[in-house]
């Protein structure tokens, strides 16, 4: 038992007595004034009794005087009842006053109504027959009064004793309550006069006078007035105890008892608070009394217990200069501070002598035993004499199986033969050997370990011992092979990927200047594999990806480096073609042809999917020495490949000289596109956009390049290679700024605030991760009216992803932009997607519009498309309209919005008519 606890226990024993004697006191009072309230309500009861008597020898008194009466000698009912009357004009608290002859009849009432009620049945009427005297009181409810009430009779005799009349006196409840008001109860005490059947006659602390009390409360008063002369305690009608006394009223019979009750509660309450404010006192003191023990205890003894226990405990843990300050005051306890202090001198002086001895030992044993990397020792003949426990984790044998084993045991033939060779020829020379060993664990797993060994030799220079230090290189190689495969191979088809190809093709033309000979390189892509995609969905394209690099493999030489360099793009590089250019071409062509054929046979794909038609176009460069450098070559054969796609796909195609003009083309338009975004060379015209009353609505923002000689560059032109090389994003961008501050012009001014603008989006542009934002941050950046803001998309913009687009659409149409589909009708038009799509107008293609008067089956497309946009609710403009027969039959077919030259060129905004803004205003 700790010393707090004991210091608990001491003060406990010497409190206890002291806690039993309040409580015996408590208990004490509790009883005297018991007693006491006793006593008090005994005497109540006596007074109650004293004042009843009274009150009887009143009635009694009063009944006397009315027999006597001259008005009642006659039993004339008339004086009888002015009698009555008269006597109740000064008796306020009874019902009624009266007499009734011997057959029952009442033939006097103070309250009227003689000779019509009997009381022939009443028992106070049958005792007064039989009696001479006072009857006692019968409650009852008053046949005449009609109101409760405690009945006394009296008998009016002849001289010779026959009874001639029967006085009553019919008492009410108010005389009960001044009865008990008489009593003289003591403040917070109560008086009840209850009924044998439970009803409350007088006094209202037990509930309502005239409703009867709970049966089991008027039970427990029966009992108690059973007992007149001992009280039991009670709860009232308020839930609080009180101290009761019951005794049946004097002249009621067993009919009416008094209870008189004392508060218990609150007499008892302060001996209560006086108990607990001593108990509070003793807890107190017992607190302060034990905290000063605690704090006497503490300063002499609990703190140089810890003092000295941390002393011991840091000498135990080995820290043995720690020593205990010789302080104490107590001389029993400076004694014991010595003896530990000599104790923990003689521990350090002991263990210093062993550090001195063993710590050279001790050292080198946990640097080799803890060492992470595996330490093995061996004899001269191989035999292991002592491994760490890195070695027996790294190998999963014990320490038991390898002692007296050779290493060789970890050998299962991974590690070449010429390796042990190498390494017992060097430590024959006496010389430290490095090196890998592929070696086995116990459970059969391999790993790769790179290894140390020297010779270990004697004060003499002999070598008696071999110690190997290996460390575990196997997750280092697989995480740079795994680095190099990600690196250089495609993970879809195993291929090497575009770097690992370019790569090779220099290699390739290194080789090329050594020897002479041509070499080939040869891009292939799968026509229409977007629509394969998109169609048959992912994993279908991924099997036929998988399937082409297998044929690849299969019709392809194995020193030929085959890869794939994009999504469906392969590339082949073969070499050693020959030394003549002739020879070369022949041979390259053969190969590709047979490459062509063997990949167009029908793909049957996992899943009993088999595609019949899937076709290839190819293009190739030949290449020999250093002319040209592997960028160029790859360009070269880019060139031949678009070739090949703009000539109907599914053939092969040469790099030729001439092909050569449109790749130098291609760099100078890239390198202009990028001079004239810097220089804001580009400028915005305005096609106007007007209503089937000629009326300008709106216009389409269309970009225009003049070069540096001032000529105009197409749009179709530079767009695409604005496409291919990304450049279209920011060229978007300008586009849309611009836009919105022309926007911003037009809606400042009432004349044109009802004008919307148009502007084109590419699908490269719409699918940058940041496209909202950007949309968003223009709108805000220029303050216009986002409704006034028209985005135009094509098909192919929203044909791939189509969730993600249509949750970018909905995002921004939800900050109020519309959306137009432009050239509907050219892609794969398709009623789903424009359901889907939160679409505001379609635009009819020019080229239906152009053709619709003279081709039957442009007009049906025109008729369809407007037939769609009504049922949808969605706008229509029909763009290239050029003469009035056209929109004459497109207002005849219900269109609203048109767009072309009949209306208008797009023309830069300052040299717009001032007619065209005109109608805006109206």
């Amino acid at each position: 038992m700790s010393l707090n606890l004991r210091l608990w226990a001491v003060v406990l024993v010497a409190v206890i007595p002291i806690f039993l004697m309040v409580a015996l006191d408590y208990q004490r009072q509790r009883r005297d004034l018991a007693y006491a309230l006793e006593g008090d309500v005994l005497r109540m009861l006596s007074v109650s009794e004293q004042q009843e008597k009274l009150a009887l020898e009143l009635v009694q008194g009063t009944l006397k005087v009315m027999a006597r009466a001259n008005d009642l000698q006659g039993l004339d009912p008339q004086d009888c009842s002015a009698l009555a009357r008269r006597m109740l004009d000064t008796l306020t608290d009874y019902n009624n006053l009266g007499a009734a002859l011997p057959d029952g009849r009442v033939f006097c009432s103070g309250r009227g109504a003689i000779n019509t009620a009997s009381v022939q049945d009443r028992q106070w009427f049958i005792d007064a027959s039989a009696g001479e005297g006072l009857t006692r009181g019968e409650f009852v409810r008053g046949r005449i009064s009609g109101q409760p009430g405690v009945v006394l009779a009296y008998p009016v005799r002849d001289e010779q004793g026959a009874l001639r009349a029967v006085v009553f006196a019919s008492i009410g409840f108010r005389w009960f309550d001044r009865l008990i008001v008489g009593y003289g109860l003591p403040a917070g005490w109560e008086a009840n006069l209850i009924a044998h059947n439970g009803l409350l006659l007088a006094g209202s602390s037990m509930g309502v006078q005239g409703e009867a009390l709970p049966p089991e409360r008027v039970a427990a008063l029966r009992t108690i007035s059973g007992t007149p002369g001992r009280p039991a305690e009670l709860a009232d009608a308020g839930g609080n105890a009180r101290l009761f006394g019951a005794r049946r009223v004097v002249f009621a019979s067993e009919d009416i008892f008094v209870a008189i009750g004392a508060p218990l509660g609150a007499t008892l309450g302060e001996i209560d608070r006086a108990f607990q404010g001593r108990v509070a006192l003793l807890a107190l003191v017992t607190l302060v009394s034990a905290a000063l023990a605690r704090l006497v205890i503490h300063g002499l003894i609990g703190r140089w217990a810890r003092r000295v226990r941390d002393v011991v405990e840091a000498i135990g843990a080995g820290r043995l200069d720690a020593r205990v300050q010789v302080a104490s005051s107590v001389s029993e306890l400076r004694a014991l501070e010595r003896g530990v202090n000599l104790m923990a001198a003689g521990l350090e002086q002991r263990e210093a002598a062993l550090v001195a001895r063993d710590h050279e030992l001790r050292r080198l044993s946990m640097a080799v035993e803890q060492s992470p990397e595996s330490v093995v020792i061996t004899d001269t003949s191989g035999a292991i004499e002592y491994v760490n426990d890195a070695f027996v984790r790294n190998t999963g044998y014990a320490r038991d199986e390898l002692i007296g084993r050779n290493p060789r045991i970890l050998n299962k033939g991974a590690t070449p033969s010429a390796t042990y060779e190498d390494l017992w020829a060097t430590l024959a020379r006496g010389d430290v050997w490095r090196g890998e060993f592929h070696n086995t664990r116990k459970d059969g797993s391999s790993y790769i370990e790179l290894a140390t060994v020297a010779p270990i030799r004697d004060a003499d220079g002999v070598v008696t011992h071999y110690v190997a230090v290996k460390e575990d290189i196997t997750l280092r190689r697989r995480s740079e092979e795994l680095v190099h495969r990600l690196a250089y191979y495609d993970p879809l088809t195993g291929l090497p990927n575009r770097a690992m190809l370019r790569d090779r093709l220099q290699h390739a033309i290194l080789a090329s200047a050594g020897n002479g000979e041509f070499g080939m390189l040869l891009l292939l892509d799968i026509d229409r594999f977007k629509q394969l995609n998109d169609t048959r969905g992912h994993a279908v394209g991924d099997e036929l990806l998988r399937a082409i690099a297998r044929r690849l493999r299969q019709g392809v030489d194995e020193a030929a480096t085959i890869a794939r360099q994009g999504d469906d793009d392969f590339g082949v590089i073969v070499e050693n073609l020959g030394k003549r250019r002739d020879e070369a071409l022949l041979r390259a062509e053969a190969l590709a042809r047979e490459i062509h054929a063997a990949l167009n046979e029908p793909y049957a794909l996992e899943g009993s999917i088999t595609l019949n038609y899937v076709t290839h176009s190819i293009g190739i460069t030949l290449f020999v020495g250093r002319q040209w450098s592997h960028e160029n070559l790859f360009k070269q054969a880019e060139v031949a490949l678009f070739a090949a796609k703009e000539e109907g796909r599914n053939t092969i195609r040469f790099f030729s000289p001439q092909m050569q003009s449109l790749v130098d083309a291609h760099a100078a338009m890239e390198n202009g596109l990028r001079a004239a975004l810097a220089n804001a060379a580009f400028q915005l015209f305005y096609q106007p956009q007007v209503n089937a009353g000629g009326r300008v609505v709106g216009a389409e923002a269309l970009i225009r390049w003049i070069d540096g000689d001032g000529r105009f560059v197409s749009p179709g032109v530079f767009i695409p290679i604005a496409e291919e090389t990304g450049l279209i994003v920011p060229i978007g961008q300008w586009v849309l700024d611009t836009a919105c501050a022309q926007l911003a012009a037009w809606q400042a001014s009432p004349a044109t605030r009802a004008l919307s603008l148009s502007v084109n989006v590419s699908a490269r542009q719409f699918h940058q991760p940041d496209f909202v934002d950007q949309v968003l941050a223009c709108v805000q950046r220029h303050g216009v009216d986002p409704a006034g803001l028209k985005l135009e998309l094509t098909e192919s913009v929203i044909l791939g992803d189509r969730d993600e687009a249509v949750a970018r659409m909905a995002q921004l149409r939800a900050h109020g932009l519309r959306f137009a589909l432009d050239d509907f009708g050219t892609g794969y038009s398709s009623l789903s997607y424009l359901k889907r799509m939160p679409l505001d107008q379609l635009k009819i293609d020019q080229s239906f519009v152009r053709d619709m008067l003279d081709d039957a089956s442009s007009e049906t497309i025109v008729r369809a498309i407007l037939g769609i946009s009504a049922s949808l609710g969605l706008e229509v403009v029909a763009e290239g309209v050029e003469t009035a027969e056209q929109a004459a039959f497109l207002k005849a077919q219900g269109c609203t919005g048109f767009q072309g030259y009949l209306f208008g060129r797009p023309l830069p905004i300052g040299e717009w008519p001032a007619a065209w803004l005109q109608p805006a205003a109206g």
